[in-house]
């Protein structure tokens, strides 16, 4: 019985799998298999009774509505669209000009009028829009966006993807709705669309959404919810805003995953479940997925009012911060949880840490005192109390030092992004710009300066290939930013090898990196090969002697183009022409 958790041992000889699909994703976990028998206690009767009425929605009646019939006074009926929808039968249908979709609820009661008043205020690219309400023949009827694309519901998703799309959108839609007084109730994949643009996503399906009743919470003696999603407290009648973001998390286990933690199981069952394990997780998702998942479907609420308590369920605030690179302390066992509500602090440079990516940054600025405090242990043994997912890299980071001679720098550079992937700034050796174009910038002003103080500090970002390194890290499907960087280092080994100035190639890389389109001579700005060659047309007809000194400064007498405009030229795009007057210069 290997890696099998059973919560009763008396029943272990006998024990029966209760989800066969997470037995078979994680090595099975077992739980009372009486719940199994035909006599199984039921711990929510109510739960499975309308858990069975979910299901068979369909016989409170349908409306079927012919091609041309118009609805809401305008929008003609296309066709009925295949569609899984229990409380509703949806119609393609058209105002003339765009495309929408005519939801026809199968009751005549469905509709919570508080809940439609409050939507039609809602005014967020994350909340499907409600344009208009009616009924046909005294049956409700809402005329909602059309999103061609479908919804999330069978889609996998890369951990990127959901950071980069569906979190982020996700979050916004229901503080949206939560700010409107209206709980969800039922966040799963089917009821999250992907926008026409395919880079955002809109919540829809409000049919069993409730409007808040004292601020914060709202009392059901029916749930309408779907039970792999719920949260356990509604398994009690008892939803809050925290409610909709534990069904969040078990969207992005699944968005993730390909299936949910509590897939083929039912309700009784799953309210068993949850009140005694923990969410199975699988071994392809990082600990940082696993975190966020974690503190979004926290079980205890009891102190979800306390702000101050890091142990409760994760809501709007948590999530930006979250998004937006914070390291945050993980409710109940998360990766990041030190198990006493607070993280041991780092004493350096006079300072205490208590957030990674605040240390991480000053280690980056303090590179040489970093190093000693990484490659001394001191780093490794600071983890060790809490995050051993860190302590093992800053570990293997000092045993592949000491293998590899010379290479502390480039070792300790890598490690700073390990321990923050969320850092997105270009750091080096004490330096940091928020990002490529920002050190690009620089070191152009420099070179147009005539500073050569820098030259040793770009050597070593060109030697040891960190350019290339960082967009692998940060970039690594943007495929033109790549082969820049790889540019930049290959004219650098060329030039290494030739015995030659590598002033070239810091200007390549300066014009590459940043973007700029300007051209800097005797104290004027050029953006274009017109405006050069307009500015040397007016110099000649006022000093041709001053015309031809300018001319010898851009082209030498051995035919060689001056540094700085032939780089120039190269990030106007004029390689060809470059390379036929080097032709011509050689004949």
């Amino acid at each position: 019985m290997k890696n099998r958790t059973v919560i009763n041992q008396d029943l272990q000889s006998n024990a029966t799998v209760i989800n066969s699909y997470i037995a078979e994703k994680n090595d099975g976990t077992i739980i009372n298999p009486v719940l199994q028998n035909s006599n199984a206690t039921v711990i929510n009767r109510d739960i499975v009774e309308e858990y069975n009425l979910q299901n068979n929605l369909s016989s409170s009646g349908s409306v079927n509505i012919t091609e041309g019939t118009l609805v809401c006074g305008k929008y003609k009926i296309k066709n009925q669209m295949e569609v899984a929808s229990g409380e509703a039968d949806l119609y393609l249908c058209s105002d003339g000009s765009n495309l929408y979709v005519a939801k026809i609820y199968r009751r005549k009661f469905a509709v919570k009028q508080d809940v439609v008043d409050a939507l039609m205020k809602i005014n967020s690219p994350y909340v499907a829009k409600i344009y208009t309400t009616g009924s046909y023949n005294g049956y409700p009827v809402e005329i909602i966006p059309y999103y061609e694309k479908g919804s999330l519901q069978g889609h996998a998703f890369t951990e990127e993807e959901l950071t980069d799309i569906i979190i982020l959108a996700i979050n916004e839609g229901l503080k949206a709705i939560h700010d409107a007084g209206i709980i969800h109730k039922d966040l799963k994949p089917s009821n999250i669309m992907l926008n026409s643009d395919g880079k955002s996503v809109s919540i829809i399906d409000f049919g069993i959404s409730s409007s808040v009743s004292d601020g914060n919470t709202i009392l059901v003696t029916k749930t309408g919810m779907t039970p792999e999603y719920s949260a356990p407290e509604t398994f009690k009648n008892l939803f809050l805003k925290e409610s909709d973001y534990y069904s969040f998390g078990i969207t992005l286990y699944e968005l993730f995953c390909g299936y949910t933690p509590y897939a083929n199981m039912q309700p009784e069952e799953i309210e068993q479940f949850i009140s005694v394990q923990h969410i199975p997780y699988p071994e392809k998702m990082s600990d940082r997925l696993k975190d966020f998942i974690t503190a979004l479907t926290y079980y205890d609420i009891s102190n979800r009012n306390n702000k101050n308590n890091p142990n409760r369920r994760w809501t709007y605030e948590e999530v930006k911060s979250w998004i937006d690179g914070e390291s945050l302390v993980i409710t109940g066992e998360g990766i990041g949880n030190s198990g006493n509500g607070s993280v041991p602090g780092y004493d350096f440079q006079g300072k205490t840490y208590t957030n990674p990516d605040l240390l991480v940054g000053a280690l980056a600025e303090h590179w040489e005192d970093g190093k000693k405090q990484l490659f001394r242990g001191n780093i490794t043994r600071y983890f060790r109390k809490w995050n051993m997912e860190i302590a093992r890299k800053c570990q293997a980071a000092e045993d592949t030092a000491a293998r590899e001679n010379g290479r502390d720098d480039i070792i300790f550079w890598k490690l700073l992004y390990q321990i923050n992937p969320r850092l997105k700034s270009f750091v080096w050796m004490g330096k940091a710009y928020e990002n490529l174009p920002a050190f690009g910038r620089e070191a152009l002003e420099m070179l147009w300066d005539n500073d050569t103080s820098c030259f040793s500090y770009y050597s070593s970002i060109l030697s040891e290939k960190v350019l290339s390194q960082y967009v692998q890290m940060l970039y690594p499907k943007n495929e033109k930013l790549k082969k820049v960087a790889n540019a930049i280092e290959d004219s650098y080994e060329l030039e290494r090898n030739k015995g030659t100035d590598f002033k070239r190639t810091y200007y390549l890389m300066a014009y590459s990196l940043s973007g700029q389109k300007l051209f800097l001579l005797d104290g004027n700005q050029f953006r274009t090969v017109g405006e050069l060659a307009a500015y040397l047309r007016k110099v000649s007809e006022e000093s041709f002697k001053r015309f031809e000194e300018i001319c010898h400064r851009l082209v030498g007498y051995d035919g060689n183009l001056d540094i700085q405009l032939e780089t120039w030229l190269l990030s106007l795009g004029k390689s060809e022409e470059i390379e036929k007057w080097k032709a011509s210069v050689n004949e």
